[in-house]
């Protein structure tokens, strides 16, 4: 969904611009807003509602030649009673490729959790799995990592690289994503590399992801390294099933490597023709079974 800004720039500004080697963006382009927003209740006694938001919003400044220069604000991040842990994103951009500021990492770009969408309440414990260290750190310790990212499609390919520093979080991170796609099958990796103020390594993150997509059947997989953040390898999976219409039944977990800590879980979900819909979820952590119900945006 786009909101325009109707509001004429200044003269005086338009004319600095160009003298500048620069020209205003069209008025249509000047705001965007873009990503996802989800609502929703479970089972949980003391966090029975939850939400969560993956969102950004983008001011067109101005464009260099067929270039635009944007400066983005935005957050991920999980919101219930008692804390909000989140990453706040705000950066410079050029072109859509080059980013300046708190960005997001790249290893997020890609195999992101199944239950981000179906459970916002397993998925935020469970974000060491398939978030980059620079999110993790910021959800948990309100650290703020600070770099460049850059990204870009070639052909069939999406890849992006960052690097961030997080002073106040005791870290350093390198990371590199890419996305291949072609008719029904996509492939995607990324990793993470970690390491301490004074440069001592201190882990590796790396996943690597399938998916196949053919008439009613959507089906992925992914193998997960989340060593720098501490957790054991596993296996992602998600099946899905559109049963009806817009009624798609789902099943998905994350296997590690010790059973205890493994997760399932069921879903069905009903997609509105507006970039809504509503999922109910039942899953299973081993040591708990919830019930969840989310209502999802997408702009």
């Amino acid at each position: 969904m786009k909101h325009t800004l109707t509001r004429p720039i200044p003269r005086l500004a338009a004319v600095a611009l160009c003298a500048a080697g620069l020209r205003p963006a069209a008025a249509s382009d000047w705001v965007d807003f873009s990503g996802d927003i989800s609502v929703g209740a479970n089972s949980i006694q003391d966090n029975a509602f939850m939400s969560r938001i993956d969102a950004m919003l983008t001011f067109t400044l101005f464009d260099i030649g067929d270039s635009p220069v944007a400066f983005e604000f935005g957050t991920f991040g999980y919101y219930y009673k008692g804390d909000r842990p989140h990453e706040t994103y705000a950066a410079f951009v050029y072109d859509d490729r080059f980013r300046l500021g708190v960005v997001k990492p790249a290893y997020d770009q890609v195999l992101i959790s199944p239950f981000d969408f179906t459970a916002a309440s397993i998925a935020e414990t469970r974000a060491e799995y398939t978030r980059a260290r620079a999110t993790t750190e910021a959800l948990r310790f309100n650290s703020v990592p600070v770099g460049v990212s850059y990204g870009d499609t070639t052909g069939d390919t999406t890849w992006a690289v960052s690097l961030l520093d997080a002073s106040d979080g005791n870290f350093r991170s390198a990371s590199a994503s890419a996305e291949w796609q072609a008719q029904a099958v996509t492939l995607a990796a990324a990793v993470e590399g970690v390491w301490d103020p004074k440069d001592d390594f201190d882990g590796i993150n790396a996943k690597l992801g399938a998916r196949w997509q053919q008439g009613r059947f959507d089906i992925g997989a992914a193998f997960l390294h989340p060593d720098a953040n501490q957790r054991p390898d596993a296996v992602a999976f998600d099946v899905n099933y559109n049963a009806w219409r817009d009624l798609t039944l789902s099943g998905f977990g994350e296997v590690t490597r010790s059973s205890t800590t493994s997760a399932y879980g069921l879903a069905a979900r009903y997609d509105f023709q507006d970039r809504s819909d509503v999922t109910f979820a039942v899953t299973d952590t081993k040591t708990d079974e919830e019930v969840h119900f989310t209502y999802t945006r997408r702009y």
